[in-house]
């Protein structure tokens, strides 16, 4: 089982470290170019649509990351479920508000700043919940 849930665990370690790249790096600078007059229908669909695959690795991360410490309480899962809380936080305290303005205001140059230079915080902390996953116990 513990093997299990650390397969299962980094698979989702490894696809979000990949998301959250795609997403730093292409995605949210993409942003600043898409036309103002269809900018909230696109990111309310883009929203929408990168929940079916964001929601259900964080939620596999979080649930791995617990079965883990009931097991296994190894320096390298510590970090990594602290590395996993700081993500959440800054997904939930800085990118979710950058997004609701987004999905009200439309294209705001401000806000997308914000949004990418905020998100470097999860890119970091997703980056970093990756190679831990990655370390030997």
């Amino acid at each position: 089982m513990a093997d299990l849930t650390q397969l299962i665990g980094f698979a989702a370690d490894i696809a979000m470290f990949t998301l959250i790249w795609l997403v730093q790096l292409v995605i949210y600078p993409a942003f600043h170019r898409i036309e103002r007059d269809t900018f909230i229908e696109w990111h309310q669909r883009y929203t929408r649509n990168i929940s079916f695959v964001v929601v259900p690795l964080m939620l596999a991360q979080a649930g791995t990351a617990a079965l883990r410490m009931r097991s296994d309480t190894a320096l390298t899962d510590q970090l990594r479920l602290a590395c996993l809380i700081a993500a959440w936080a800054v997904t939930f305290a800085l990118s979710v508000p950058c997004h609701k303005k987004l999905h009200e205001r439309g294209r705001d140059e401000t806000v997308i700043n914000r949004l990418v230079e905020t998100n470097w915080l999860r890119t970091a902390a997703w980056t970093a919940v990756m190679l831990l996953g990655w370390m030997p116990d």
